[in-house]
């Protein structure tokens, strides 16, 4: 009797032990397929992190490469564009150059030739002065129109004389201002860096200046301007205004003096 009760507690301790063991089966099972699931993921995950990061680097290389296509493009673009501008720019026509250099309407009734200096002190003056007022009256409004004639003293004026002509005809008066007003600053040993620099800015190369710089031919046809003001209208100072080829006036005369003498010439315009 007593062997049969322990046979039958060893049975019952069995059975209770038979779901304990099921349920850690289970759950090593479920370790399993979560640890396998983990390394596939792993294994697809990688390369598409790969295929990214190659996908980023390819991108970088193709904008790169873009990049700098572009700049060399643009070089190309800039190299090419000095080439045409030092090949037209060569060229230097002498006939042009020294032609007259008129601010207004040339059908205007006045007709005011400016001969003047670039080194004159006093035709600095007179630049900032009465001929803006001058310009402001009668050229602007339609009254006169101006003739710029070179005077030139020495070597420096027939130089300078000779850069402002190779400035396009557009920005010639504007060049002449701009050189009349800031005199103090560039009558030194080192006016034709100055004048290179700000015939740049006025729209002339660097060919049509070293042309104009060099020109012998334009040098003496700006000097004979000199001996014919002196010959035709006994021009011997400057600044000196000639109105109408025939009524003299110094250009530092009192404003009231050179409008008297325009005001007279609209009443009797030039013939």
């Amino acid at each position: 009797m007593s062997k049969d009760k322990n046979q039958s507690k060893e049975t019952t301790e069995e059975s209770k032990k038979s779901p304990q063991i099921i349920i850690i089966a289970v759950l090593v099972l479920l370790a399993l397929v979560i640890v396998v699931g983990l390394a596939n993921n792993a294994k697809i995950t990688a390369p598409e992190i790969t295929e990214t990061a190659e996908a980023v680097e390819t991108e970088q290389d193709t904008n790169a490469d873009t990049t700098q296509t572009a700049q060399d493009t643009n070089s190309a673009e800039i190299d090419g564009a000095e080439t045409t501008t030092q090949e037209v720019s060569a060229d230097f026509d002498l006939k042009k150059a020294s032609t007259p250099r008129i601010l207004g309407n040339p059908d205007a009734p006045i007709k005011i030739s400016e001969h003047s200096s670039f080194t004159c002190g006093a035709c600095a003056m007179f630049h900032k002065t009465n001929f803006k007022m001058i310009k402001e009256e009668y050229v602007d409004t339609g009254k006169a129109y101006i003739v710029f004639d070179d005077f030139p003293r020495n070597m420096y004026d027939i130089k300078i004389g000779a850069v402002a002509r190779c400035v396009p005809e557009s920005t010639y008066f504007n060049f002449v201002q701009l050189l009349f007003e800031t005199q103090k600053d560039w009558l030194n040993e080192e006016y034709v860096t100055y004048l290179k620099q700000n015939a740049k800015l006025a729209g002339a190369s660097e060919a049509q200046i070293n042309n104009c710089l060099e020109s012998t031919e334009l040098h003496d046809a700006l000097a004979k301007r000199q001996e014919a003001a002196n010959k035709d209208h006994g021009v011997k100072s400057t600044p000196t205004l000639v109105i109408n080829d025939s009524v003299i006036v110094n250009g530092l005369d009192p404003y009231a003096t050179i409008k008297a003498a325009l005001e007279a010439a609209l009443v009797k315009p030039a013939e």
